[in-house]
């Protein structure tokens, strides 16, 4: 990754134009994304960083070990990814299906030029059923609303696709196993719909896992020798591609390890696909300033100086997306070094104990998760500071924040 230093910071800065950001960032090998008229690395607010050549290592991975196709999770705006720039990047790598958690996500990436099915695993209604039709969305199904979607296809003279979705023991979403042979045999016999795929969630439970997927390839095996085409069997996400093979079936559900992330505290110790994580939050110092004994910071006076020490501001807050409660745990990377977080993490802030001698200046780097020199912060770690999981860090992300694409 190229690192801009303090110096092309400030050349940079007083570039007039987007044009000029553009050709100056070229000449000292800045990559700019295009869709970014002004890098977010060259901005005095916060950014996040994609290293989507990361995803596509992590996706290998993935193939590698599963030996079947992959679908893609890319709900929660790609779990606080950037939900356009990873769809259009996985397309590009070669994905064989997209799955989002609302329809705006698919209806976006249709806007967005990606071509490559996607299914919708959130609900529909009604009204949404043209657009799910006409902008080819695959929807998953578990209930009468697949008999309107098939009087709009009727109308529209075109098929729906729809993925059958059967709860097996997760207990949201889905026909319930029991009741599901009837519903398959129903809506198999519906003229404007084809069913493309059928799937089940598992409960990340290493027993009862099995017995879901008993339940499940039970349901399908009765259904296909009744002559119903099934189409593509999926059950697998990330837990299941390493910890359960045989749920892997016809395609699998990867979610968190696409990211560079394990989906527990077991698969991350044993680190068996060396995922890479993909994104990193940045910010700059904006202010660094010397406190006085009994000199306070923040609201209410959370924190108090007891000596002469020295500050920095980050304008990175829990707006942001970064969780407020690891004060006294958390750690920021400032020229290398880890740096304490003290006071209170407010809104659009948080604050950095220095060094008395230290060099730190306006303008450098500072990185809240991610990697600078030889350190590095994951998200687990934040997550361990702040008492939530992985998952809930990433996806908190605002997604207002800047995303920018890097290349090594």
């Amino acid at each position: 990754m190229t690192q801009i230093t303090r110096r092309n910071f400030l050349f940079i800065s007083g570039m007039g134009s987007a044009a000029m950001f553009a050709r100056a960032a070229d000449r000292l090998g800045i990559s700019l994304k295009k869709e970014t008229a002004l890098s977010p690395n060259l901005s005095a607010e916060p950014w996040i960083e994609l290293n989507l050549e990361n995803m596509t290592w992590n996706l290998h991975q993935i193939r590698k070990t599963a030996r079947v196709k992959v679908m893609a999770v890319i709900k929660a705006n790609a779990y606080g990814h950037g939900l356009v720039e990873v769809g259009k990047h996985l397309e590009q790598a070669g994905i064989d299906f997209l799955m989002v958690g609302k329809l705006q996500e698919a209806l976006l990436l249709r806007k967005k030029g990606v071509s490559v099915p996607i299914l919708n695993f959130g609900p529909f209604s009604s009204d949404d059923e043209e657009r799910i039709i006409q902008n080819d969305i695959s929807q998953s199904v578990f209930d009468e609303n697949v008999r309107s979607l098939n009087q709009t296809g009727l109308k529209l003279g075109k098929k729906a696709k729809v993925h059958i979705h059967v709860d097996t023991g997760m207990g949201r979403m889905g026909i319930q196993h029991r009741e599901a042979s009837p519903y398959i045999q129903n809506t198999s016999g519906l003229k404007a719909i084809l069913i493309e795929g059928i799937s089940t969630a598992l409960t990340e439970d290493d027993e009862f896992d099995k017995e879901q997927l008993d339940r499940f390839l039970n349901l399908c095996k009765k259904a296909e020798k009744g002559g119903i085409s099934l189409g593509l069997k999926h059950a697998a996400s990330s837990d299941g591609v390493l910890d359960l093979p045989s749920s892997h079936l016809d395609m699998v559900r990867p979610g968190i390890a696409l990211y560079g992330y394990y989906p527990s505290e077991k698969t991350q110790k044993e680190d068996r696909l060396g995922l890479k994580p993909v994104l990193q939050l940045k910010g700059r110092v904006s202010t660094v300033k010397t406190l006085q004994p009994g000199d306070s910071v923040s609201y209410h006076r959370k924190y108090t100086a007891q000596k002469k020490e020295k500050i920095a501001i980050v304008p990175v807050g829990y707006s942001d997306g970064y969780p407020p409660n690891v004060i006294g745990k958390a750690s920021v990377l400032i020229r290398g070094k880890r740096r304490t977080l003290i006071a209170a993490v407010t809104a659009n802030h948080c604050t950095v104990l220095l060094e008395e001698n230290s060099s730190v200046v306006p303008g450098d780097e500072a990185v809240l998760l991610g990697y600078q020199g030889k350190e590095k912060i994951t998200a687990e770690e934040i997550a361990g500071w702040a008492g939530m999981s992985s998952y809930k860090i990433l996806i908190g992300l605002n997604p207002q924040l800047p995303r920018m694409v890097i290349k090594q």
